[in-house]
């Protein structure tokens, strides 16, 4: 779908873009209607054109979409401040919306060519799917090349107009063979509608993408793995492109990692307001009344406010620096990634031992905390928030060897 905007790119920063703080006013106000809708959108296994249209309305689609684009060139620190916000409400909603932010910043490492079919040079607000793993089949063709096959994990494909695709490239084609991603429009793909039934985040609609014959690719739509590890993308060749700057093996997660927050202070907020209310069998008092019950509410928040100011404070050094026109380090980037995973990890804990004593009733399909339960842990699972990696690989700089891992 095709989302009109509000501000012009050829506005001035000052009057026509929302500061953080205002769109974190946003966000927070929408948690009672996305709350409703929670397990609708699950049961829908997609978010609905309505929310997005109601995300895009308040402004929360383009925080890192390039300027030039009418987006507002916010960093990951933005990210995680929004979605921690929407996250309270529905996880599902929380991940696509901070994804289709994320993805836009992606998208600023593509040449200009690339990004003004995106995005019409108008700052219309395209929106992008990203199924990034290269599980897709590449051959080399005259000016591009060609790709078939099937991309798994595409959250929010239903309500995107572009996706971002991945294939290795074999040798003989304009480069060494390696890794790539390719900008297709949606309409090039087609939708396995039935490939997403999961125990959580079904409502993002992650389903898998698939070209069962090749399409073709222009040149000037590809980035390759290896520069964009190097920071050496096309998109970095264009002047005032500051999002290119921000490596995606650094900063990638902060989309993933500010839902799952923001689904570990909703159930925080869901187990206080449960608890309040539930009598104790044969007891006077409620379950609040139960020194247990207690300890876990005070200790879970202890836990997410530490967490969160962690991520801000170190996220805010290292934007800092990049605006500044720096380049982190190995040490940097790594702390980063430690960040993310910790996070992740703290975020799964804190629901986990909210639901572990808030009783059989918790499971109820129309109570949140479940939903909270479910989603938390199964977003966590993705393949960039293994915490086991990422904090071997934290210990590794710390013992003066080589990080091994993407940072």
């Amino acid at each position: 779908m095709h989302l009109d905007t509000k501000y012009s790119a050829t506005e001035s920063r000052s009057s026509a873009v929302p500061t953080v703080d205002r769109l974190v006013e946003r966000a927070a106000a929408l948690r009672p209607e996305l709350s409703d809708r929670a397990r609708a959108t699950e049961a829908d296994r997609r978010i609905s054109p309505e929310v997005m249209a109601l995300l895009a309305d308040n402004d929360l689609l383009r925080m890192c979409q390039p300027a030039r684009f009418g987006g507002y060139e916010y960093g990951p620190s933005a990210l995680v401040r929004v979605g921690y916000e929407l996250g309270q409400a529905c996880g599902s909603t929380a991940w696509c919306a901070m994804l289709a932010n994320s993805n836009a910043w992606f998208a600023s490492y593509w040449s200009l060519q690339a990004q003004e079919e995106v995005w019409g040079g108008t700052g219309t607000g395209n929106l992008i799917a990203a199924p990034l793993a290269p599980t897709g089949k590449c051959e080399p063709a005259e000016g591009g090349y060609r790709l078939w096959g099937r991309w798994p994990f595409a959250s929010n494909c239903d309500n995107s107009d572009w996706a971002i695709i991945s294939a290795v490239i074999p040798e003989g084609g304009d480069g060494p063979s390696g890794a790539a991603w390719f900008l297709t429009p949606m309409s090039t793909l087609q939708i396995d509608q039935d490939s997403w039934h999961m125990a959580g985040m079904q409502g993002t609609g992650s389903k898998t993408l698939y070209a069962d014959e090749p399409i073709f690719l222009p040149a000037h739509r590809v980035v390759r793995l290896r520069d964009v590890g190097a920071l050496s993308t096309p998109g970095s060749e264009i002047e005032g492109n500051v999002l290119a700057r921000f490596g995606w093996p650094t900063f990638g997660a902060a989309g993933l990692v500010a839902p799952l927050l923001g689904m570990a202070k909703g159930a925080l907020d869901s187990y206080v307001a449960t608890m309040r209310g539930k009598v104790r069998p044969g007891a006077a008092s409620t379950a609040a009344d139960n020194p247990f019950i207690q300890e876990r509410a005070g200790r879970a928040s202890v836990a997410l406010e530490a967490t969160l100011n962690l991520l801000l404070r170190d996220l805010t050094e290292a934007e800092s620096a990049i605006f500044g026109g720096a380049r982190l380090d190995e040490a940097q980037r790594v702390k980063i990634r430690r960040d993310f995973g910790y996070a992740a990890r703290q975020a799964v804990d804190i629901v986990n031992s909210l639901y572990d004593v808030a009783g059989a009733s918790s499971a109820e399909l129309d109570r949140p905390l479940q939903r909270f339960w479910r989603d938390v842990n199964a977003g966590a699972g993705h393949v960039s928030l293994d915490d086991n990696a990422i904090m071997a690989m934290t210990g590794q700089l710390m013992f003066g060897l080589s990080p091994t891992g993407a940072h």
